[in-house]
Formats: C-alpha cells, structure tokens, sequence
C-alpha cells in the first residue's frame, strides 16, 4: 500500500491489488495497465504465476513489469528487479520511463 501512495504523490494514477488472484481478475476486466509493480511473495497467487498469465495474454505481453522482492534469486530474466529494501526513485524512474515508452504521458 505504501508504494501505490508514493506513486499516487508522484502524479499517477494507482489500482492495488491485494494478491496475485485480485491482480488477475483486475487485468481481466480493465485496459492493460501503462505499467506493473510486482511482488513475487504474495498471498495464494504467487508473483510468477501473474508473469505467467501476462505472458499469456496478448494484450498484457508488453506491460512493462517492475519485480520488487526481497528474494531476488526468485525473479526470471527479463524484468526489471528492484531489491527489498526499496529505494523508491529507481523505481520510480523506471515506471515513468515505462510509460513513456508507451507513449502516454508520465506525470510532470
């Protein structure tokens, strides 16, 4: 919760989900997010098996996916890790960059 307010102070616009399964079923029935914040350790859906649903669907493949874990050995090849404890303007300018790149806009 304390990153979606940090992201909330930063200008964006936030949807957190509680566990991997609430992450799921808000992707089923919303437009594709410019971006995703994932923690691999979560409740009842782990964080892998929400990199495997992305990757699934079409439309969610390209999501850009920042990983923040305390278990990085965990993380597969290919996203952005950010390493528990967070230092938050890492993450923060890979997120603006990443919706950049989608070209929408990131907050001033």
């Amino acid at each position: 919760m304390l990153l979606g307010q940090l992201f909330m102070k930063a200008g964006f616009h936030v949807e957190v989900a509680a566990d991997g399964a609430a992450a799921i079923l808000f992707l089923e029935h919303n437009p594709p997010p410019s971006a995703i914040v994932l923690d691999l350790l979560m409740p009842g859906i782990v964080g892998s098996s929400v990199l495997a649903y992305l990757s699934s669907q079409p439309v969610l493949a390209d999501v850009p996916v920042a990983i923040v874990s305390s278990s990085p050995h965990l993380a597969p090849d290919g996203y952005a890790l950010f390493k528990k404890p967070l230092q938050f303007a890492p993450l923060l300018e890979f997120i603006r960059g990443a919706c950049q790149g989608q070209g929408r806009p990131s907050p001033s």
